[in-house]
């Protein structure tokens, strides 16, 4: 449901960069973890910039928020906060316990599911169109990342 904005707003908007400043941070990490192979390298280090580009537009919109370009929010902060309890979580886990790549690579996609909801055409609905398109072409530029953890899976399990 659509809130309006008022005093939870940047809360919600600072907390979603938050969870993809997270997000980057067990990517990064798995790079560490495959450093040795430079394609699973690579791939691990531009989906965690990814993640840092998105955070990024969700500080710029919680600075922008009193400039009327947000007409609403449309998760709720308990949301955000649950998940990022769950980013939070998953991170501690694979730092204790490494997983294989291919197992990385699944929680990967997991994780990239459960975001779906905090991705900026989810969470803002802005006051005029051409803000959305604006900011949408810029996530939707390099939101491909999917795609590609998906395809290195597949690739992984089909030998």
């Amino acid at each position: 449901m659509p809130h309006r904005i008022g005093t939870g707003t940047s809360d919600v908007l600072e907390l979603c960069q938050t969870l993809e400043l997270a997000c980057a941070e067990l990517y990064h990490h798995f790079a560490e973890l495959y450093k040795e192979d430079r394609d699973t390298l690579l791939l691990w280090l531009k989906t965690a910039m990814e993640e840092e580009n998105h955070a990024r537009l969700f500080a710029l919109l919680a600075k922008l928020r009193r400039n009327n370009v947000v007409a609403s929010i449309r998760v709720e902060l308990v949301d955000a906060e649950v998940t990022l309890i769950y980013v939070r979580s998953l991170l501690e886990k694979v730092k204790k316990n490494p997983p294989a790549l291919e197992e990385a690579l699944r929680l990967a996609i997991d994780l990239e599911r459960k975001m779906d909801p905090f991705m900026m055409e989810n969470v803002v609905e802005f006051v005029d169109e051409s803000y959305q398109k604006s900011f949408l072409a810029i996530t939707n530029s390099d939101s491909r990342h999917v795609e590609s953890l998906q395809a290195a899976y597949e690739a992984i399990r089909r030998g």
